[in-house]
């Protein structure tokens, strides 16, 4: 398998990139209902629950597009 070209790496650290904000954005809407009082308990706390994993997700994707836009591949520095 060959590397990706520059261009294409970019392109992968866009992508990233947009994946990193949808998980914030349903860190944001876990937060919110967790708190939501028309939601069960049970409901509330998954939603708790979610919000740490989708926080990590994000800031790993994050780290794939800085590695990226760097001209690294993610993971092969490990």
């Amino acid at each position: 398998m060959s590397r990706p070209s520059r261009r294409e790496m970019r392109e992968l650290a866009e992508d990233r990139e947009k994946c990193a904000a949808r998980c914030e954005r349903n860190a944001h809407s876990a937060r919110q209902a967790a708190v939501d009082p028309a939601l069960s308990e049970t409901a509330r706390k998954q939603a708790a629950a979610t919000v740490p994993i989708a926080l990590r997700h994000a800031q790993e994707y994050r780290e794939e597009a800085e590695a990226l836009r760097d001209g690294r591949i993610p993971g092969e520095d490990w």
